[in-house]
């Protein structure tokens, strides 16, 4: 994830949501974690560029990567303290909102209360953290000083009482992280 260079730092995050898995073959696999995401079965994949979260049932996949992605649509997110951007992925079972802000690399949580965590090289770090309505992840780039922090929220579509149920903060185990 981070290179040894500043030559070869990467200068953005490239988020891509699909409703299929991305090719594995083609992925650098560092972690593997089963996991649920809103009572259902998820995957948390921290990958050699970022992470990958899925969660077939409702069809959503979440690829984010420092290099490129050839996937449609793509977002982009500048890798500087400060930035923040705002994403958005509507598929038929399922809404999924991202939150990415740069902070400076001291803000970076302890990689030891995440779900599954990855170290690159020393303070390049990738965690995903599951909470009850979402997940929040961190890319950590010490060439850039900054700790990308990520907060994605999930609703499932069905009823108007589950999809109440699940926006509730109140249940979002992560909210009081710093």
């Amino acid at each position: 994830m981070s290179p040894n260079t500043l030559t070869d730092a990467p200068s953005e995050l490239y988020f891509a949501y699909a409703g299929a898995r991305p090719d594995f073959d083609r992925l650098d696999v560092k972690a593997v974690h089963a996991d649920e995401l809103l009572g259902r079965p998820a995957a948390l994949t921290i990958i050699g560029e970022s992470h990958y979260v899925g969660l077939p049932s409702l069809g959503f996949h979440e690829l984010c990567s420092c290099r490129p992605l050839s996937a449609e649509p793509t977002h982009e997110t500048p890798l500087s303290v400060g930035v923040e951007r705002e994403f958005r992925f509507r598929g038929d079972r399922i809404d999924a909102t991202t939150t990415v802000t740069g902070r400076p690399l001291n803000a970076f949580s302890d990689p030891d209360e995440a779900t599954v965590a990855y170290r690159f090289a020393p303070d390049a770090w990738t965690t995903i953290s599951v909470g009850a309505t979402g997940y929040e992840t961190y890319h950590t780039y010490p060439e850039h000083g900054l700790a990308l922090h990520t907060e994605t929220r999930l609703t499932a579509r069905g009823s108007p009482a589950q999809s109440e149920r699940l926006g509730d903060p109140t249940r979002n185990a992560t909210e009081n992280q710093p």
